[in-house]
């Protein structure tokens, strides 16, 4: 089981490099598409010939997705305040996190037990919720875009399951204590 939770802290380890860069990508992204979508509207002989003439809020959605992705981590930090928790996200510093030790995985009680695996897992978690949140914004950009065929519907179950992995030791034991009391 320890080597287990060493190749899943090691992943999250990996995600939380590559988060932070891609986030940076993506706001320069966001943002050089906002300013040539402008550039190229302002264009005479292509301002009708455009394939965002019939959605005009596309470049400026693109330039208030540029502000969320370059302060990717005060947008999460306001999802997990949202979802109830007081937990801080801080992508711009990286310190290499230690995989907790794996004993003594068992506890008095099933629900305890389940509460232990989650909390040994909980690095995963929280990278691949931040993860699932980033890509679902990306998606909902490209849904609405029009160069991704999908609902924006799928991209807040996304979204919400990505702050619900970020919080995944709370809603354990939330979870426990829900089966503790009956329901």
């Amino acid at each position: 089981m320890q080597g287990l939770v060493d190749l899943a802290t090691a992943i999250a380890d990996g995600i939380a490099v590559l988060l932070p860069t891609f986030c940076y990508l993506a706001a320069c992204m966001c943002f050089f598409f906002f300013v040539w979508t402008l550039w190229t509207w302002s264009e005479p002989h292509s301002r009708y010939h455009h394939h965002h003439l019939h959605r005009p809020w596309v470049p400026w959605v693109s330039l208030i997705l540029s502000g969320v992705f370059a302060s990717f981590p005060k947008f999460l930090t306001m999802a997990d305040v949202s979802a109830g928790t007081a937990l801080v996200v801080g992508l711009t510093s990286y310190a290499p996190t230690t995989p907790p030790n794996a004993g003594n995985l068992l506890g008095t009680t099933p629900e305890a037990t389940v509460v232990n695996v989650v909390t040994l897992f909980q690095y995963f978690f929280e990278a691949f919720g931040a993860a699932s949140v980033f890509w679902a914004i990306i998606r909902w950009r490209g849904i609405i875009i029009g160069r991704i065929n999908g609902s924006p519907t799928s991209c807040g179950i996304q979204f919400v399951f990505g702050v619900l992995c970020i919080n995944i030791v709370t809603i354990a034991n939330g979870i426990a204590a829900f089966f503790q009391t009956g329901g």
